[in-house]
């Protein structure tokens, strides 16, 4: 069991509030990775991203050694040190821009958003270096990720949503979405190559599946069809090691917040619904495999415990966090769970 993963609860809530903190996406100032400080022996330079494991804390029995694990209790410490509110806020602001101009065309929001992703993907003195190399480390263990920081990144796919509908915008030259373009075929590079990435690639949790939701739609968005099947097929082919035939979800069950990480897992399961049906395949989320699960079932799973969290049988959290919008019942295209 992984405790590195980043909870839904802080990441969602960051990406939330500060932009907001400021007056809103259009008025948050632009904020950048900037200068490193070695906190833990990391030789990250500057503009690489650095973010410390949230479940981690220092051994009472060995203060100067290596932190050690406490599922479900977050050290706010450690996150108000790295990268992570940063990318909580360029991530959140530019989705947000992204949908204002999606819905009324707004070129205010297309212009800010601009401002932002020159920043992050284009100035060469503020330019993020490609990468989650330094993600997630665990103080005493090693200076650099171990593939668990990957997760980091989990709304990747609601960020290329965005790109794709500001690319229809004046947010930036040809020119310059081009070296966007370059930035994130050189991210999606390193996912398939890095260390990180291949051990992130052999996770059986919530962490392989942000992986495989981020590839396919990167690879979509970057115009490699045949690739995001792939990773489609590749995640159907794993289900059984995710949820189990009554639709549960177990190494999420195994987590101190159960409800919590059933729902986040969801989020990776939804993603890769939705680029499936976006390529077609309209019966992603209800195809069972051999021993019977299916995305569909995880989600049926779950929803009758929202409108009677009492009944939740797990111990940690109790039921309350909403499902993804794609598996809500009120979808008008949403069919039967024993669709073949």
């Amino acid at each position: 069991m992984s405790f590195g993963g980043t909870a839904l609860s802080f990441l969602l809530l960051t990406a939330l509030l500060l932009p907001t903190a400021h007056g809103g996406p259009l008025d948050a100032p632009v904020i950048t990775l900037g200068e490193k400080k070695s906190l833990f022996g990391e030789k990250a330079q500057a503009n690489e991203y650095v973010s410390y494991a949230l479940y981690y804390w220092p051994d009472p029995a060995n203060p100067e050694g290596p932190y050690k694990p406490i599922d479900g209790k977050k050290n706010q410490r450690l996150r108000s040190m790295d990268d992570s509110g940063k990318m909580a806020a360029f991530i959140g602001t530019v989705c947000s821009l992204g949908r204002q101009y999606e819905l009324n065309r707004d070129p205010r929001a297309a212009s800010r958003a601009g401002e932002w992703l020159r920043a992050w993907f284009i100035a060469p003195a503020t330019r993020m270096q490609p990468h989650l190399k330094y993600a997630q480390i665990r103080p005493g263990h090693r200076t650099e990720g171990d593939g668990g920081g990957i997760i980091d990144l989990y709304r990747m796919p609601d960020f290329l949503d965005a790109l794709a509908a500001l690319k229809r915008s004046g947010a930036l030259t040809k020119e310059e979405w081009k070296r966007v373009d370059a930035w994130l075929n050189q991210y999606y590079a390193w996912l398939a190559t890095s260390r990180q990435g291949r051990h992130a690639h052999t996770r059986s949790n919530n962490h392989y599946l942000f992986y495989v939701a981020q590839c396919a739609h990167l690879a979509h968005f970057l115009g490699r069809d045949n690739e995001a099947r792939q990773w489609l097929a590749e995640a159907f082919a794993n289900m059984d090691r995710h949820i189990a035939p009554d639709g549960s979800q177990p190494e999420e069950l195994k987590r101190a917040e159960p409800w919590q990480y059933s729902v986040y897992t969801l989020q990776a399961w939804g993603y890769l619904v939705q680029i499936a049906e976006r390529m077609g395949d309209k019966n992603y989320r209800y195809r069972k495999t051999a021993a019977g699960a299916s995305i569909q079932k995880a989600a049926d799973y779950l929803l009758p415990f929202r409108t009677h969290p009492e009944a939740w049988p797990w111990k940690g959290s109790r039921a309350g966090t909403p499902l993804p919008a794609i598996f809500e019942p009120s979808r008008p295209d949403k069919e039967k769970q024993d669709r073949p």
